[in-house]
This record gives structure tokens, sequence and C-alpha cells, in this order.
């Protein structure tokens, strides 16, 4: 028996896509353990919520569901599920992750040995999708997926904290970040574990444990990976990281696979968008571009 096999987890699927959440229950019913629970934020009016299917391994009894009742956020709905959750550890799964008992097991050793903070290797699974010219490895992390060859990082696709840890070294997850409504701001989730290990917590990458990240067909166009580049310009300039975040952006842009023309075209191209993200914020935060914002806002 590996260690850490009773281990208790509370797995917290936070969400605003209704028509994902019962494929998401039904992924989890088949990886859970038997000491865990399922704890379900959801983004959205209680109204909206859709009938969550239940099994043997995972009875309704079992899962707990909160409503938020209006969209606040992914990084609001994580510390929620800090609060609500019944177990000091937790593990974070999104809604289009498919978790297996594997990696569940290696989280649960992670933290009985002390992780304050674990992630496994996430993949990404294109559903039988072609895969188009302009995704590289390169432009992997902009669907939230891993370089199958290279070291995996602690991602919020699929990762577990020590809630109670969290709590003494004051650590939560920054709601100025996450994704908000239709929005694709990103880094609630690396920049908690920044914070965290700069605390003195520990971070452990579980590298053999995988999950997959199930992509969509809207996702591997050339306009939604933009887009997202976008997003991660202004979540940079929003954790007041912009410079570094930039530099990051573009090595990893151009260190994808392929052609070198090919890849130095792309890396200039998604690493152009990132920074009109970072300008398109810092106009947000200037006290012209903060005046305009309010005054919208009032009307």
């Amino acid at each position: 028996m590996s260690p850490g096999a009773h281990l208790p987890l509370t797995i917290a699927i936070c969400s605003n896509r209704p028509d994902l959440l019962p494929g998401a229950v039904a992924r989890t019913a088949a990886a859970i353990g038997p000491r865990d629970r399922l704890l379900i934020i959801e983004d959205m009016p209680a109204i909206h919520l859709p009938a969550l299917p239940s099994s043997s391994s995972l009875p309704l009894s079992r899962i707990r569901v909160i409503c938020n009742e209006g969209n606040q956020g992914l990084a609001y709905s994580r510390n929620k599920a800090m609060k609500e959750a019944t177990t000091r550890h937790l593990v974070f799964l999104d809604d289009d992750i498919v978790p297996t008992v594997e990696a569940l097991t290696q989280i649960r050793a992670a933290l009985t040995a002390g992780a304050h903070v674990t992630g496994t290797r996430i993949s990404a699974h294109l559903q039988g999708h072609h895969c188009p010219w302009f995704l590289t490895s390169g432009q992997l992390h902009y669907l939230g997926s891993h370089v199958p060859a290279r070291p995996a990082s602690i991602w919020g696709g699929s990762f577990a904290i020590d809630s109670e840890q969290a709590r003494l070294l004051g650590v939560g997850f920054d709601e100025r970040l996450g994704r908000i409504g239709g929005s694709l701001n990103s880094a609630e989730d690396t920049t908690f574990v920044r914070e965290m290990t700069a605390r003195g917590a520990t971070a452990t990458v579980l590298h053999d444990a995988e999950v997959q990240h199930l992509i969509p067909a809207h996702r591997l166009t050339l306009s939604y990976l933009l887009r997202r580049a976008f997003w991660q310009g202004r979540s940079e300039a929003r954790r007041n990281d912009a410079r570094r975040g930039i530099g990051k952006e573009w090595n990893r842009n151009w260190s994808g696979d392929g052609p070198r023309p090919v890849r130095a075209a792309l890396a200039v191209l998604y690493t152009a968008s990132v920074l009109l993200g970072v300008l398109r914020e810092a106009m947000a935060q200037s006290p012209t571009g903060a005046a305009n914002v309010e005054t919208k806002g009032d009307r």
C-alpha cells in the first residue's frame, strides 16, 4: 500500500460552464477514493446548475455544490473552496481534466510526505481534432498543457494544496487574476504557488503523474490562441511581472518544435500579442484609463 493511501481529499471543481459539469463529475467518480469528497463551486446562479450524475463510487451524499449566484471569477471560487473544504488537503481539478487513480495516489503520497503544494503533468488531448500549423509545443501552455519532452511545473488544472499551511502563511488566490466571465485572465495558480514557496512552503512536481486536458475545437484556432496570449500579457502586468513575463513568453514560443522560420514567426506573433496585453493593462491601470472604466461602469 502506498504512503498516504487513506489520506482523505476534497476534490474541488471550480466552474462557470454548466455544460461541462456532468462530465467532470463522472470522470472524477472514476478516480476518487473512498474517503474523498467532491466540492463543486459553480460561478453562476443555481438556476443554471445541471443535474449531476451519481455512481456507487460517488453517491450524491458525497458531493457538495455551492453556487456563487453570479460570476465572481476563478480565484474567488478557489478561495471559497479553501474555506469550505472539509479536509485539510484540497485537490483542484478543472472541469475539462481527466483525472486518474494513479495521479490522485501520487498526490496523496506527496502530501503525506510533507508537500504543501503539489501538481501533476497535464497533457493536451485534442479529441481527434487536427493540430494546426500555428500550434507547436511552444504554444501548449496557452492550452493549459505541458510540453511532453520537458519538465512540468505546477499549474491550476490539476494541483493540490495543504490549505491549513496556506492559511498559516496567509496566502490565498489573487482575485485580480484568473478567469472572470468571458475573459482569459490567468496566473492565479502560479502566483499562489510562487507566494507559498516564497514564504517557506514545500512544492513538489509529480513529473510521472499525468492527467489529460480535453481541448475543444474552438481553442485550436489562431484567434483563440492570440487572445489567450493577449490575456497572458494582461495577467503578467496585473501581478507586476511584465518584464519577466514577456521574456518568458518569448522563450516559450521560440522553443517550440518545427522548422526554424515557422518557430521564429510564431514567436514574434504570439509575443507581440502578449506585449499588446501588457500595454492594454498599463492603460487600464493609468489614472485616465481607470477613470474611463469607472465612467463606463456608471452607464
